[in-house]
């Protein structure tokens, strides 16, 4: 019986995924930028992760009884898979940074091969291009910017927010005086800057906002919105200093360097998520100068996967604690 609702509660969770994924793509879609992990390598870590948290019921637990709290530490050991990826599939980057030669934009050369570089500054951006330089429905300065917007829909009696859209935002910008150029093409963004705008049906929208919405036609008309609207945008400031970690090769004008690409993952081949048209992985771009940018990978790589770590075992301990489960079905 352990067997039948073990893999009953699997095929259960992959389904609500797949569902998910027809119903809400740009979750999905959003959810593989910010990892690098989609198509069949998502799908495994999903199954991976299902098949531990539903453990218990493999090791006697019952649903019959109405005993269901050790779903919370299954819940607790789901949500330490996805900082454990989160961390992972930051750990190619992390490497690419610590090796690769810090140089200032206007020291910057050409190198012979695919070795990395990384250059700080506070970027300059193009003139004509200052409206691109902005968050899409807040008007920030930022020169890339991961956004997804939801509308409050009623499904039955609930009332949930659906994901209509989600993209990135970028734009090309120099560094050091124009010395390096830095092509937008999705790069690989770390930032820890998050805005977050509610819009109801009966206030008007921000200019920026207003703006964005008029130049998607897929995206709701703001001049005819009959639900709540909220937008959430991670974005790398264009008024602070950032970190582009890639390979420099010749810019458009002499004494000009370009970094439009870095050296592939090593370790997952994470990059096929940051891939442009012609397959090479993107250039890194991190919020903040070298030292900030070195400490915010660090953080992501140990301190948020010793957290899941703990988040997966513990949470794990806790639903066998808070269930009927015993070590001892598996011997």
């Amino acid at each position: 019986m352990g067997w039948v609702t073990y893999l009953g509660f699997l095929a259960v969770a992959l389904a609500c995924a797949a569902f998910a994924r027809w119903y809400q793509p740009s979750v999905a879609d959003q959810l593989a930028r910010k990892t690098g992990v989609s198509g069949a390598k998502g799908w495994t870590v999903l199954t991976v992760a299902s098949a531990w948290v539903f453990l218990p019921l493999l090791a006697g637990t019952t649903t019959t009884d109405g005993s269901d709290l050790w779903m919370f530490g299954a819940a607790i050991a789901g949500v330490g898979f996805y900082f454990g990826v989160m961390a992972v599939t930051s750990v190619d980057e992390y490497r690419l940074l610590d090796r690769a030669r810090h140089v200032a934009p206007d020291r910057l050369t050409v190198g012979s091969g695919e070795e990395a570089v990384a250059t700080s500054g506070t970027p300059s951006v193009e003139t004509g291009s200052e409206g691109e330089a902005r968050t899409p429905f807040t008007g920030l300065p930022a020169v890339h910017t991961d956004w997804i917007l939801q509308r409050r829909e009623r499904v039955g009696t609930r009332t949930v927010r659906k994901n209509i859209a989600g993209d990135v935002r970028e734009v090309e910008f120099t560094l050091g005086d124009g010395a390096v150029a830095v092509d937008a093409g999705g790069h690989r963004g770390f930032s820890n800057a998050e805005r977050i705008s509610t819009f109801e049906p009966d206030e008007p929208l921000p200019d920026a906002a207003a703006e964005f919405l008029r130049a998607r036609p897929d995206l709701p008309d703001p001049d005819e919105r009959d639900s709540k609207l909220r937008a959430i945008g991670t974005y790398v400031p264009a008024d602070e200093p950032v970190t582009v970690v890639g390979i420099p090769d010749q810019g458009e004008f002499p004494g000009q360097r370009l970094i439009d690409r870095a050296p592939p993952d090593e370790l997952l081949g994470t990059d096929g998520a940051h891939a442009t048209d012609g397959g090479r992985a993107q250039a890194v771009l991190i919020r903040g100068d070298a030292d900030a940018a070195e400490r915010t990978l660090r953080k992501r790589v140990y301190w948020l996967g010793i957290a899941a770590a703990v988040m997966i075992l513990g949470g794990q301990a806790l639903a066998f604690r808070l269930s009927e489960a015993s070590l001892t079905a598996f011997l």
